[in-house]
């Protein structure tokens, strides 16, 4: 099965993990994806939300994840309902 994410075609097989995450900056400048409930739960001052992601880990270890990003949370959510549509379309 191929999912379609902005614009990019991903073999489904290929994936390890498919995930919705907050980006942040911590205080000491490093960068990360963090889970949403992490982010609404333990978020503070020490960290800086830079964006909302839809985050793709390969079974490839030595591929690089992809990173789609969204500039708020209802375009990610928006985003996550579309891959949900694509892996269950309605039937008639």
């Amino acid at each position: 099965m191929i999912l379609h994410i902005q614009e990019t075609d991903i073999a489904l097989e290929e994936v390890a993990r498919l995930y919705p995450a907050a980006l942040i900056r911590y205080i000491d400048g490093s960068e990360t994806p963090v889970s949403l409930e992490w982010f609404d739960t333990l978020a503070d001052e020490r960290v800086t939300l830079l964006a909302y992601a839809i985050c793709i880990h390969y079974k490839e270890k030595e591929r690089p994840p992809l990173l789609f990003h969204y500039p708020d949370r209802d375009a990610l959510e928006r985003a996550v309902a579309q891959i949900a549509a694509q892996l269950d379309p309605p039937t008639e």
